[in-house]
């Protein structure tokens, strides 16, 4: 009877056409890798992570979106309704927030779903970790105006890739902020602040070694008063080589990295394209 039953079982997993169905096409997809692409962002949804890469997407203004190739989720800066006129993605999820100032234009933090941890400026400042991913923060210096609200730069390390967001800073870097931030692979940079000439800006590109700039945070019809400079104005007076891109996301890898330093310019987001899915 058991030889049997055994006879029996094997019968059955052997000549079983639908099991021999599933099988074959779980066994296909994890021989064959997916090339890392650019994915347009669901806002209703969450963005799925990329093999190998980095879902980077620009909302507007100062908000960075990163999506990890394990689908961790991490939003820099997310901007107010009241200051800039970008519209917020609806129904956006993280799982972590960093906010580098306290302004209305970059600390949102609870328009986000999802129940994120959110780590503000000079709260954050030092080595933290959020869903297993370590990053720093780098208080910067005050503005000498005594106007301007304390500044904390964030480095976030992604599959083997560094990123920095600077915020809002109202100087060159000092030594000691170079030496704290170090090197970094993608660098989202404030290229709209006016304290700051483009020389400045150049420099500190060249000071944290970054390969990829994004250039955040400068002046469109969406920005309502204030005071930024154009895009333009900047890329006139660069030395870096620039690339313009047709979208508000890229997908970064080690590999995709650039040798030298150059600005990537991502598309300025428009009301349509955040407050509904992006063509595929």
């Amino acid at each position: 009877m058991v030889r049997l039953h055994h006879f029996l079982l094997l019968f059955l997993l052997g000549f079983n056409p639908a099991m021999a169905q599933t099988a074959a096409p779980t066994n296909a997809a994890a021989a064959t890798p997916v090339a890392p692409r650019a994915q347009p962002v669901n806002p209703g949804t969450a963005p799925l992570g990329v093999p190998g890469g980095v879902i980077v997407h620009w909302y507007g203004h100062g908000f960075v979106y990163l999506t990890s190739s394990f689908g961790i989720r991490c939003a820099i800066d997310p901007f107010g309704s009241q200051t800039v006129h970008y519209q917020f993605p609806v129904h956006l999820a993280a799982d972590f927030v960093l906010v580098t100032h306290e302004g209305e234009d970059a600390g949102a933090a609870d328009q986000l779903f999802g129940d994120p941890l959110i780590f503000r400026s000079v709260m954050a400042v030092g080595l933290n970790r959020a869903n297993g991913i370590p990053f720093y923060g780098i208080a910067t210096q005050k503005d000498p105006d005594g106007q301007g609200v304390a500044n904390t730069a964030f480095t976030v390390k992604f599959d083997g890739i560094k990123f920095c967001s600077l915020g809002q800073p109202y100087a060159p870097l000092l030594a000691r902020e170079r030496e704290q931030i170090g090197k970094c692979d993608v660098l989202f940079l404030p290229i709209g602040v006016q304290a700051l000439g483009v020389g400045d800006l150049d420099q500190m590109v060249r000071d944290l070694d970054a390969k990829m700039v994004i250039p955040i945070t400068y002046k469109t019809d969406l920005s309502g008063s204030l005071s930024l400079r154009p895009l333009e104005d900047y890329l006139a007076a660069t030395k870096f080589p620039v690339r313009k891109l047709s979208t508000d996301e890229i997908v970064v890898t080690k590999s995709t990295l650039p040798d030298r330093p150059t600005i990537y310019c991502l598309k300025t987001p428009s009301t349509a394209s955040t407050s509904a899915p992006a063509p595929q």
